[in-house]
């Protein structure tokens, strides 16, 4: 780590393992995991390639969080290897609110903020295996369950780190072999599949897992709540602009849409409700822009016209 960069953090950070969606406007999209986090910026490791300069957008999966948490500019300050650190630069006021709890919420819980303690996030005994389970999707299901069992807290950051190298989109094969998985196992098998699913946030290539779980788990509140935060967490790699987000969730509406006609009842029914709660969420963000497009509309007049009643919106 550049000394330079680390002597000019003012905001704690926190230790985290949080899987995360990275897009620029050179490679589309990929995946990281990011090490620590304050309000400022984060600390990533991603295979991306990650240059000085280079201006990115985050998704971050948050455990507990309905949707992902959105950094729409994270610009990287410096970079070794797989690893770079990176200063936000953009972030709604909303996010900035999200980000300033999973912050809090881990100094709470006295999350250790040492460099070195994450260690590999891949065991040694790991290495080499991309590239044997990259062609067998069934042994790539079969492999990644065992290690989920062995240690469900830390797999998304081990095993699943590792399956997400193997299979860096997921494959209709790759798709098949999670949805068959699924439709014979019970919660373990279902736990496992959201957990592998994080690695790919906002697309519509896991639909039919996610349907599958659907169908399987719709009267259980605690695994839907996880569905909801895989579909709810859009690709925004597509969109641009103050309307992004709201954009980005339109996008993701219309592809729900073709879940109405499933024969499976469970999985037209969510969709019929979710498509609904994206209606409210796409209304509220689109109000939110619209306000605070306005405040800052109110204040720039305000500004020229030489008057200054006390008011200054929050930057965002």
């Amino acid at each position: 780590m550049n000394p330079k960069v680390k002597e000019q953090r003012t905001e704690p950070r926190v230790a985290v393992q949080f899987r995360t969606m990275v897009s620029d406007s050179v490679e589309a999209e990929g995946t990281g995991v990011l090490l620590d986090l304050s309000q400022n910026g984060c600390r990533l490791e991603s295979p991306l390639l990650m240059l000085p300069g280079l201006s990115v957008a985050l998704r971050i999966a948050v455990p507990g969080f309905e949707w992902a948490l959105m950094i729409d500019g994270a610009d990287v300050q410096w970079a070794d290897e797989d690893r770079a650190g990176l200063a936000f630069v953009r972030i709604r006021e909303t996010e900035r609110q999200r980000l300033k709890e999973v912050v809090a919420a881990r100094l709470a819980k006295g999350a250790d903020t040492n460099d070195d303690a994450q260690g590999e996030l891949i065991p040694c005994e790991f290495q080499g295996l991309e590239a044997v389970l990259a062609k067998d999707p069934t042994l790539a299901v079969s492999k990644g369950l065992a290690w989920f069992a062995q240690d469900p807290t830390e797999f998304r950051f081990r095993g699943g780190s590792l399956l997400s190298r193997a299979f860096p989109t997921c494959t209709p094969n790759f798709a098949a072999a999670l949805g068959e998985l699924v439709k014979a196992g019970g919660d373990k098998e279902a736990d496992f599949s959201l957990a592998l699913l994080q690695n790919y946030l906002g697309s519509t290539s896991t639909d039919s897992v996610v349907k599958e779980i659907v169908s399987r788990f719709s009267d259980d509140d605690r695994i839907m709540g996880e569905v909801r935060t895989i579909i709810n967490s859009p690709n925004m790699a597509l969109v641009s602009g103050e309307f992004a987000l709201a954009e980005a969730w339109r996008v993701k509406k219309e592809s729900l849409t073709h879940w109405l006609t499933d024969e499976r009842r469970a999985v037209s029914s969510f969709a019929e409700q979710h498509l609904a709660e994206l209606d409210r969420m796409i209304a509220v963000e689109r109000h939110r822009v619209e306000t605070e497009r306005e405040l800052r509309e109110r204040s720039r007049h305000e500004d020229e016209s030489g008057h200054d009643h006390g008011y200054r919106p929050k930057p965002f």
